[in-house]
């Protein structure tokens, strides 16, 4: 008997399988090889939240000269704007279809991108229109910084920097001294700068760049990203092909000393750096790793960012208000520094019944009581209840306890966060 042929009979089909069942084995094998407590982090409390970019292409860097302007830029000439914080992002024409590796913007009009051959595209109408500026340079450009709308400076491959005085109308090319490819530069303000690189390439200037000085990162690890919050104040992170590296310098650049990343995210890459100031910065990585500091450093603790996309670049407005960006256009933000907003206080809406005596259950209802009672409890007047029968968010059942005093009596919920209003009830003979 001839035996239908089923699509797994063909080789093409067979083919397409082995490719799906590969897949899956890949995708499982990360999972199962990600750093210690980034599971569990994923899975917690996050003070990030997602934003929907409109795109799926990878965004490699994001910029924001206030808490409502903002630019993001990627794979395939992507650039992305937002004027409301990242409520909405509109996906913006730039004219090119090279990859843009780094975005750096001056004002709410005035931005820049740069990446593959060279290209430097910008924007005095806030990303409405972009136009193509002459790099003069054919080797990609990794990262771009602006002082101000007049002065910027952009690296990249075989150590590469360009420098314009005139808001990029003519770039021209700086001596950096090293051949390797530069992926990251910043500059606190006209002056001082500092651009960063493979083989822990650290390169600093403190005249505009009309000289650029080689110093000692103190690591051969490649340097994917530098922030300074001013001219003495500057971190670099980046990976030795192990774990993540972060260096630190409060003299300018001349000198780097290592930073303890922690446990928790010990063998993350980490890609992206920012400062909001001299104490509050943020540093991002592979499995969505989100490292912060409010001491300058000398402490970084995981932060819970909700993905496992590689977060590519961080970019802060201001010490609360903050943007991570990544593999398949995510985008993460966050109103709190990246800490999980602070529990509400308990509110009681309403008491069933409103009297009873001793040792009867009464509901309470409300809000923000807690998913358990852990070390929250109930008060009739003075005296603590001691029978609880449920516990719940919205509701809690507890007996009218023995001690309680007859007569009128104010019911709060106390928990963590704090103490609930007082609803009146009557303790009955």
């Amino acid at each position: 008997m001839h035996q239908l042929e089923t699509l797994t009979d063909k080789p093409a089909a067979r083919r397409r399988n082995r490719r799906l069942l590969a897949a899956a084995l890949i995708l499982l094998g990360l999972a199962l090889a990600l750093p210690s407590g980034v599971s569990a982090l994923l899975a917690g409390s996050s003070g990030w939240s997602g934003q929907t970019s409109g795109s799926q292409r990878t965004l490699h860097a994001v910029a924001f000269c206030d808490s409502s302007h903002g630019w993001a830029v990627g794979e395939s000439g992507t650039i992305l704007t937002t004027t409301n914080g990242g409520a909405a992002w509109s996906a913006q024409s730039s004219g090119s279809g090279m990859e843009l590796y780094s975005v750096a913007v001056s004002d709410a009009a005035h931005g820049w991108a740069v990446g593959e051959g060279g290209a430097i595209l910008a924007s005095t109408t806030g990303g409405a229109a972009w136009g193509a500026q002459s790099s003069g340079s054919y080797w990609a450009l990794y990262g771009v910084a602006f002082s101000d709308a007049a002065h910027g400076w952009a690296v990249g491959q075989y150590g590469t920097i360009l420098a314009t005085t005139n808001g990029g109308a003519t770039w021209d090319a700086q001596i950096s001294g090293v051949t390797v490819a530069l992926k990251a530069v910043a500059f606190s303000d006209g002056a001082h700068g500092c651009a960063v690189g493979d083989n822990g390439t650290v390169l600093v200037t403190t005249n505009g760049g009309a000289t650029w000085n080689v110093k000692s990162a103190g690591t051969p690890a490649t340097l994917k990203a530098v922030a300074f919050s001013d001219a003495m104040h500057g971190w670099a992170v980046g990976d030795d092909g192990v774990g993540g590296v972060i260096v630190a310098s409060t003299d300018g650049g001349a000198s780097w000393g290592a930073q303890s990343l922690g446990s928790s995210y010990k063998t993350a890459w980490l890609t992206g750096v920012a400062f909001s100031d001299a104490t509050h910065g943020w540093a991002v990585g592979n499995w969505g790793a989100i490292l912060a500091t409010v001491d300058g450093g000398d402490t970084w603790n995981a932060q819970s960012s909700g993905t496992s996309e590689l977060l590519t670049g961080v970019a802060f407005s201001d010490a609360t208000h903050g943007w991570a960006v990544g593999w398949n256009g995510v985008v993460r933000a966050t109103a709190s520094g990246g800490l999980p907003p602070a529990p509400s206080a308990p509110a009681i809406a309403k008491l069933k019944p409103a009297s009873a005596k001793r040792g009867m259950l009464v509901t309470i209802s409300g809000s923000d009581f807690g998913a358990a009672r852990g070390t929250g409890s109930v008060k009739f007047g003075g005296t603590k209840c001691t029978a609880y029968v449920s516990w719940h968010t919205t509701q809690i059942k507890c007996r009218v306890p023995a001690a309680a005093r007859h007569g009128k009596a104010k019911v709060t919920v106390t928990t963590t966060a704090g103490t609930s209003n007082a609803v009146s009830f009557t303790v009955k003979r």
